[in-house]
């Protein structure tokens, strides 16, 4: 899995993107990918459960990590600016065999949180009209065909549509701060100093091996800013704003949800009732402006969702054309998959994603792989942290429009925490990467074999035409 040079493809006089995305654009689209609504109202449940207050100490942590994951992106990306996203970065940056490893904890997100996240649409419609009469999967493939739908549209539509929801996000978010202003009931400097959680009813101070048990689940708040990297080559400007898209992206992912994330337990009355709920953080909103704001906030998350499903799938629908103008797969497969339609979005990687989410919304297995997803999160960013350092190693000579400050201290960082994070999951999500592991340098050996092979079949054609 070679990088590839845009300027030597094969179909790049008819089968490019065009740049008619700018920065706002494209920050729009990896907002809708962090989704903060829904990392605040959603995903920050399992941390609270986990590490009570400590979530917050915790993801302030991890903002700080994001920064130093922005500015390794930031870097390889302007060396490599490419559709692809961080396996662009990757497969430019590390042996193949590494690459194919994280490329594939990369594509299993492209199926996995989708399915989640319209499934997650379909719950929340059924909350706000208790009387509908549809299954679940139902409403969640009839949300997933239009994501589609859109996903196989003009960018710039995708783009503006995405850009709207996350300005509804913005509204709801604004709910959970005004709570902590409306309705203070914690102190900052007690909640995130002296952390406390639920145990057996009562609550108890965080002890230290909970603290750090805690960082790993947090991990997965914050993210999603990386999908700016999957837009490389639609974007105006160069390389230049491409890196400083991808650390505002980073920027902005944190603060909508750190701030948000403190107000909701500042605003919290009760933390063992707040500890207890379903949804922590609505549970704030809904102490301080009533039961009414209930319903506010469902459609909020429907948005959210709706909105994370649409970007995941315009961002890996573009790793999946990379994957087949690298000619990573066979002759047949790169083909359909570096096509472009009319309006220059790669259709066939859209349907590649939709298939595989749409048996997935039926499986029972999803949970499991929902959890899964927050390890195979960290393994590629581990290796973008390895990147990081890699690529000034082997390639020190390379023009880079963006240099990382203190490096590598960024990417040692990186490397630190998600192999850190890794290595505290629990034993049958680090069984599942190792299986993930080992399908994906299988799936390496056996591509690479068919491709070496037909590379030796052209050239003997070749010399043949060559002798007539």
């Amino acid at each position: 899995m070679a990088g590839h040079n845009i300027e030597n493809c094969d179909n790049v006089h008819n089968n490019t993107f065009k740049k008619n995305l700018s920065s706002w654009h494209v920050l729009g689209l990896s907002m809708a990918d962090a989704s903060p609504a829904m990392a605040v109202l959603l995903l920050t449940t399992g941390v609270f459960s986990i590490g009570g207050t400590a979530a917050i100490g915790s993801s302030i942590i991890l903002s700080v990590v994001v920064i130093m994951i922005a500015l390794t992106l930031a870097e390889l990306s302007s060396l490599y600016p490419f559709s692809g996203g961080m396996y662009s970065l990757v497969s430019n940056a590390l042996p193949k065999p590494l690459s194919w490893i994280a490329m594939f904890n990369l594509l299993i997100q492209g199926v996995v949180l989708p399915a989640s996240f319209v499934l997650g649409v379909a719950e929340f419609l059924k909350d706000l009209f208790p009387g509908l009469q549809i299954s679940s999967q139902i409403i969640a493939l009839i949300a997933l065909t239009l994501v589609m739908i859109i996903a196989i549209m003009s960018v710039e539509m995708g783009a503006w549509v995405t850009v709207g929801m996350v300005i509804i996000q913005v509204g709801v978010l604004l709910a959970v701060v005004g709570a902590a202003f409306v309705n203070p009931h914690q102190a900052f400097m007690d909640i995130t100093f002296n952390p406390t959680m639920l145990k057996d009813g009562v609550l108890v101070p965080v002890t230290l091996g909970v603290m750090i048990t805690t960082l790993a689940p947090a991990f997965g708040v914050i993210n999603g800013y990386d999908a700016v990297l999957g837009f490389a080559e639609e974007l105006k400007g160069g390389p230049k704003v491409l890196a400083n898209t991808v650390i505002k992206a980073a920027v902005l992912a944190s603060v909508f949800i750190l701030v948000p994330l403190i107000a909701g337990v500042i605003a919290a009355p009760n933390l063992v009732e707040f500890f207890g709920s379903d949804s922590p953080i609505v549970y704030s909103v809904k102490q301080a402006f009533g039961n009414q704001i209930g319903a506010l906030i469902t459609i909020g998350v429907i948005f959210a969702l709706f909105n994370a499903a649409l970007s995941l799938f315009m961002y890996f629908s573009r790793v999946l054309y990379s994957t087949g103008r690298d000619k990573v797969w066979t002759p047949s497969i790169n083909k359909l998959l570096s096509k472009l339609n009319k309006h220059s979005v790669p259709a066939a990687g859209v349907m590649v994603l939709f298939v595989p989410t749409t048996v997935l919304l039926f499986v029972s297995q999803l949970n499991w792989l929902i959890i899964f997803s927050g390890t195979v999160i960290s393994v590629v960013y581990f290796f973008i942290g390895i990147s990081g350092i890699m690529s000034r190693i082997n390639n020190k000579h390379a023009e880079r429009p963006y240099k990382m400050p203190l490096w590598p201290i960024p990417s040692l960082i990186v490397v630190l925490f998600t192999g850190f994070a890794i290595m505290t999951q629990e034993t049958q999500y680090l069984v599942g990467e190792l299986v993930l592991a080992i399908l994906a340098l299988i799936s390496y050996f056996f591509f690479s074999k068919i491709n070496m092979n037909t590379n030796k079949d052209n050239n003997e054609i070749s010399k043949t035409k060559g002798v007539i």
